[in-house]
């Protein structure tokens, strides 16, 4: 079974390298996909433990923050692996989707070969 819990957080970045923008904000959503057999009670994880903890481990350390001191690229794609290596200790993740606005997102998956999506 597989189920997907959406959180946001906002914070600020800019692009220095290849790519040169100038500082500015995001209201990030972060989805974590997850599959797992269904317990007893008949679901894969407690979606209110997936948001408390990510508020705890991610949310805490990158809400409100000027990314470009967390990151030497602070891309959508280096968010994401981040988001990942935080939260899969806790939780069945095959993919993380870190998305900077409605058209643009990067996804991150440990292992792109096993991944089951959704119909």
């Amino acid at each position: 079974m597989v189920v997907t819990r959406e959180m946001e957080f906002r914070a600020s970045h800019s692009h220095k390298g290849m790519l040169v923008e100038p500082h500015h904000e995001h209201l990030y959503k972060v989805k974590l996909m997850m599959d797992g057999n269904l317990n007893e009670e008949g679901f894969v994880v407690d979606f209110r433990a997936v948001k408390r903890l990510f508020r705890r481990v991610v949310g805490s350390q990158l809400d409100g923050q000027d990314l470009d001191t967390h990151f030497e690229y602070p891309t959508a794609e280096n968010l994401a692996k981040y988001v990942w290596q935080k939260m899969a200790p806790f939780f069945p993740l095959i993919e993380v989707e870190v998305k900077e606005k409605p058209h643009s997102s990067a996804f991150y998956r440990e292992n792109p070969c096993q991944i089951k999506l959704p119909q």
